[in-house]
């Protein structure tokens, strides 16, 4: 049947899905009512698929994807809306992901020809499916999904707590009402974490993090426990994505945001395997809910909500879809073909504000280092901290000092952010928070030239601290010549674990170099404008605090912390170094 000719379907609700260990999982089929067999498409969410406050997390309707001449099942993921078994986080969806997409093209409606798409979360069952290598998948979209754990830490191996703590209270709700607990203790337990979820600033200065209230209790929420595990001590318990990239045969496309917190696994995936028609990559703007609204903070980039308007990414997997599963071209869909066509790697190239295409995740750069030096006193944009231009180093020996208070921690402005609790997200302008004395800001000469920069960008700081364990976090910023500091993007870097470990402490006063990785990014400084660098010891509430002890720092007493004195030493024979990789202008 060809596409757009279906106007009726058929509904299954409620269906049953077998797993390998006997465990059912329940899933809604949405069908074109002719008779005939179709090619299959999988949203696999553990947000319980009768929800109707999720529907905007499945980027197109799947009644709509139905009428395009697909079979398409909603199905809940194991432990969670009305499917049976526990939930174990992500690891469960790699054999869950296999047995489903083997059951669905063994269905007598099904082609046996079957993609699977979704973002945030029903990404990550996307990637985890295509790493368990079905014999019948053939074609997969992700969104905004990790590849590896969510108790890995892509960013410094820092904690983030507010999506993170959010997102557990969240989860173990749902947990809670799937229980046999006595309907009493549920509503009570329901009710103490409902007091959670609407107080996020509460939530989020809770000392000790690993004490917030019912999540604490291991039985009650697993899955937050097993987030607060230190990076390095995790036993890996199964063949992820991240750990054991495989693609195989599948025609991958996935969608990546420069400021999603979660980004960093699917860039790294994306730059593993050659890009080509099979596989492609597109590189956003956007924080995770920017798929969902089009979002992109204080400035509104052009042509950046989706390929057909706010929550328009429907053409774009139809069309994948069409290609890869019915040998179509996807030329039904007009609106997707500037995201199918040209080089494989589509990204947009803020600055210039438009879309480019590249053959491969980065673009070919060349790192160029641009040293840090002052007249003594960085401290805040009124201070006189500088950035060099490549070529040129500071004249003389110095160094910056400032104080971090954990008790009064540097606060998040824009950026990374996964949901509106959390504050103004994406970008934002950080003369809001660029005039506090905790914070060193060095500052370019104003450009002449462009300077182009795609993937990651660091930060190389010769830093010592009084405390044996500090956060250094760091914003890399565009002045525009208005004045306006857009945050171009960020990082962090947690000390101890700087070197692989966790004890790989700061010795008091004694320079060490440390270097941070910042989010991948492509942009334009352009002419006119001046490169920022903003170092601070924290990035609060974004990420948990660095109390500045030998105690991990989720587990430390408001009673332990203590305020640290950070300094960047810079000069001819000391180098603090941003290393920007550039472009060809």
């Amino acid at each position: 049947m060809s596409i757009l000719s279906t106007r009726r379907m058929i509904v299954d609700i409620g269906v049953e899905v077998p797993m390998r260990d006997g465990v059912n999982l329940a899933a809604d089929v949405y069908r074109p009512s002719e008779e005939g067999q179709w090619p299959t498409l999988l949203l696999r969410l553990p947000y319980d698929r009768s929800d109707p406050l999720m529907g905007s997390q499945r980027l197109v309707d799947p009644a709509w994807l139905a009428r395009q001449g697909f079979a398409v099942v909603v199905q809940d993921t194991r432990g969670c809306g009305e499917s049976e078994g526990d939930f174990n986080i992500i690891y469960q969806e790699v054999n869950d992901g296999y047995d489903t997409v083997e059951w669905a093209a063994a269905q007598p409606w099904s082609t046996g020809k079957v993609g699977i798409y979704g973002p945030s979360y029903m990404g990550i069952t996307s990637y985890q499916a295509v790493a368990s290598q079905p014999p019948h998948l053939c074609a997969a979209v992700a969104f905004i999904g990790s590849t590896k754990s969510l108790a890995d830490r892509p960013n410094g191996d820092a904690f983030e707590l507010s999506f993170y703590s959010w997102f557990a209270c969240a989860m173990t709700m749902g947990q809670i009402a799937k229980s046999d607990l006595d309907p009493a203790i549920k509503a009570d337990l329901q009710g103490r974490l409902m007091a959670q979820i609407t107080n996020p600033d509460g939530l989020s200065k809770t000392l000790p993090v690993s004490s917030i209230d019912v999540i604490s209790d291991k039985s009650l929420a697993p899955l937050w426990h097993e987030m607060l595990e230190e990076p390095g001590t995790r036993e890996i318990r199964g063949p992820l994505m991240g750990y054991e990239p495989k693609i195989g045969n599948v025609a991958l496309l996935h969608v990546c945001g420069y400021r999603d917190f979660v980004a960093d696994h699917a860039f790294k995936l994306a730059s593993t395997f050659p890009s080509g028609e099979r596989h492609r990559f597109i590189a956003t703007p956007f924080a995770h809910r920017g798929p969902y609204t089009g979002f992109t903070g204080a400035r509104e980039l052009p042509e950046t909500s989706s390929p057909s308007g706010p929550l328009g990414w429907a053409p774009l997997i139809a069309a994948w879809f069409d290609i890869h599963l019915r040998g179509g071209t996807g030329e039904a869909y007009p609106t997707a073909q500037p995201w199918l066509q040209g080089d494989p790697v589509r990204y947009y190239l803020e600055g210039e504000n438009r879309w480019e295409n590249a053959k491969n995740w980065p673009p070919e750069t060349t790192a160029r280092e641009w040293h840090l030096a002052s007249d003594g006193d960085a401290r805040s944009s009124l201070g006189n901290g500088r950035i060099l231009a490549p070529g040129e180093t500071a004249s003389q020996e110095g160094a910056d000092q400032f104080t971090a208070d954990p008790m009064n921690p540097f606060p998040t402005c824009g950026g990374p952010l996964g949901i509106p609790t959390q504050g103004q997200e994406a970008i934002q302008d950080q003369r809001l928070v660029d005039g506090r004395d905790d914070v060193l800001v060095y500052t370019s000469d104003v450009l002449t030239e462009p300077v182009k920069i795609a993937g990651h960008q660091q930060l190389a700081l010769q830093f010592s601290s009084s405390a044996p364990d500090a956060d250094i976090c760091v914003t890399l910023v565009d002045v525009e010549p208005e004045g306006f500091a857009y945050n171009v993007c960020d990082g962090v870097q947690r000390c101890r674990y700087r070197n692989g470990g966790t004890t790989d402490w700061l010795e008091a006063g004694k320079t060490q170099e440390v270097t941070v990785t910042l989010h991948p990014t492509a942009h334009v400084f352009k002419p006119g404008h001046r490169i920022r660098v903003m170092i601070a010891g924290a990035n609060f509430p974004r990420f948990s605090r660095n109390l500045h002890t030998k105690t991990v720092p989720e587990f430390a007493t408001a009673e332990e912390a203590v305020a640290a004195d950070h300094k960047v030493h810079h000069g001819p024979s000391v180098h603090s170094r941003l290393i920007l990789n550039q472009m060809q202008i």
